[in-house]
Formats: structure tokens, sequence, C-alpha cells
């Protein structure tokens, strides 16, 4: 069996230089991978890379779904205020977002939803849902700077808007309509996002 220095000669005498370079570049982001601080920031990173070719879009009619009476009943815990009755969100825009501090996915785009949070919080219900410990995502989100409206799973969530990845967002009309379910990270502080709240809020 070939010794680790004899597989070293031959791998130096095989490869050409572009070639090796490629192999250590793999190597080395693998390694990087495995290791959990740097996996966090390199997923995080392409990411984000990703959030410019995604842009959120509106769904067909035929292909919206609605809102009924008793999906309003769903309520949803505040850290420290009284719970939020989505009944309280009837003819409003709504901006439903499912997501975790874990997620890379969902910590990639949360710039983008404090921009779009900044220019349209007063017009349009931003709701951002986690089922994580309140401790936890208060300070990730003191730790970060955002200053978003944040909630927590206090029982079941409706059938429809029921999901099964993170992030998870749901844009809803004020007739309680569901006009974008977008499932991934995407770029909501775009052109696309704000063309959809402007004609959502005529």
């Amino acid at each position: 069996m070939a010794t680790i220095k004899e597989r070293f000669n031959k791998w130096k005498e095989t490869r050409s230089k572009w070639q090796k370079a490629g192999d250590v570049f793999f190597w080395l982001l693998l390694i990087l991978l495995i290791i959990p601080g740097p996996r966090k920031v390199i997923s995080t990173s392409v990411n984000k890379l990703m959030l410019n070719v995604k842009n959120p879009g509106i769904e067909k009619v035929e292909n919206q779904e609605r809102l009924q009476d008793p999906d309003y009943n769903w309520s949803l815990a505040r850290a420290a205020d009284e719970p939020l009755y989505f009944s309280e969100l009837r003819d409003k825009v709504v901006f439903l977002n499912f997501w975790a501090t874990w997620c890379p996915p969902c910590v990639a785009e949360l710039p983008e939803i404090q921009r779009a949070y900044e220019k349209y919080g007063d017009q349009v219900a931003f709701v951002l849902v986690s089922n994580q410990e309140p401790s936890v995502v208060e300070s990730f989100m003191d730790k970060h700077g955002y200053k978003l409206p944040i909630f927590y799973l206090n029982q079941k969530t409706p059938e429809v808007l029921n999901h099964r990845a993170l992030p998870t967002t749901f844009i809803i009309a004020k007739d309680g309509s569901i006009v974008t379910k977008k499932t991934g990270a995407a770029n909501w502080d775009s052109k696309a996002t704000y063309k959809i709240f402007e004609e959502l809020l005529r």
C-alpha cells in the first residue's frame, strides 16, 4: 500500500498547477464547512449572493389560497406584551415570515426584510414568527441591531399557512388572499417587493 508521502509525490507529478490550486481550494472549503463557525459564515454568504437573483412575485389568481374566518382565530405570543390575534390584521396587507436564528437563508435575508420594514412598516403589518426561545431570538436581534416585530408560536399554525421549510414568507392581501408564498431566501428590499406592496395598498 502506498504511503502518504508516495501519494503526495504522485499527486504533485500528475496534476497541473491549476489542478493543484483547485484541489487545495476544494479541500480548504471542505474543512471550513466542517467547522461550525466558518460553515455558518460561508452558508450565509452564499445565500446573500443568491438573494440578488431571487425576487418575489405574485401568484396567479387561480393559484391563490385565502384565509378563512377560522384562520383568523390564530394567535401568536409576544415576548413581553399581549398576544397578537390574527383577527387584528384583517383588512391589512401582511408580510408573514417564518424563520430561525440557526437557519443561514433566514439570517441572509434579514437585512433585506429590515430595510423593507423601514420603508413600509407603517402601511404593511410585518410579522416575523419564530419557534425558538424568546431569549435566544432577542439576544440575536440585539446583537445585529434589527428592529423587527418578532412573534412566537403558541398554537398550531392554520393549514393554509403551513410550511415545511425555513424561511417561508407569505404576503397576504387585505381580503385574506395569499398573493405570494416564497420558500427560501429572497431579496425583499427590491422593486419587485415594493411593486407587490403598492398594488395591495391601493
